[in-house]
């Protein structure tokens, strides 16, 4: 039986060939996305991550803290909003890859010594794309093809949030960093990993 609007809505038939996932999902913002996908990216994400040789727990952790990684170990705070979770996971598995990628040590140094805060800024924003990077990787690897927009989206609202941080040594409102379409983050090949623990570093 038709309804009065069967023959007003074009058909989408076809329409929709061709057009990636993530510019199908780009119009929701980074706090808003569906449980159903979340859940089966949290399932690939977690497999991707074990299969690096990383491990995952939840741990209760001192506000502001969110998530730690040690080199070895992926740790989240279960009290955290599942989406960060998430978010998380991708995002300490690329800073655990720049910890224990030897090709990678030599990009550290200046991370941890360099004193101008300018320059340090610029190192650091450096670094969390680096992590970005292996964090979409990982998101492709495991065959999640449909959350670009909203890790990259996240991805940036987590820059600026960072960034207000040490502009103004104060934790601003994570509400009023949020962005949406940001340029999508550029896979990065996952280079040979040799795993050893290192300094607790931790997302906030």
């Amino acid at each position: 039986m038709k309804t009065r609007d069967d023959g007003l809505r074009p058909s989408t038939e076809g329409a929709l060939d061709g057009i990636r996932g993530h510019e199908l999902h780009g119009a929701r913002q980074v706090g808003q996305w569906p449980a159903d996908e979340l859940v089966d990216l949290w399932g690939r994400a977690c497999s991707g991550v074990v299969k690096h040789e990383f491990v995952i727990e939840y741990r209760d952790l001192e506000p502001p803290k969110t998530g730690i990684f040690d080199g070895l170990r992926i740790a989240i705070d279960p009290d955290v909003a599942f989406e960060m979770q998430c978010f998380l996971l991708l995002h300490l598995f690329g800073h655990s890859v720049q910890w224990v990628a030897p090709s990678l040590e030599h990009k550290l140094a200046d991370l941890q010594h360099t004193e101008d805060r300018d320059h340090f800024m610029q190192v650091l924003h450096a670094y969390e794309l680096e992590a970005a990077g292996f964090g979409m990787q990982l998101m492709h690897q495991v065959g999640v093809m449909t959350l670009d927009q909203w890790f990259s989206d996240f991805v940036g609202t987590d820059w600026r949030y960072v960034e207000r941080y040490y502009r103004t040594e104060t934790l601003p409102d994570w509400k009023s960093c949020i962005v949406s379409g940001c340029p999508l983050v550029t896979p990065a090949p996952i280079p040979e990993l040799r795993h050893h623990r290192v300094e607790v570093r931790f997302a906030f």
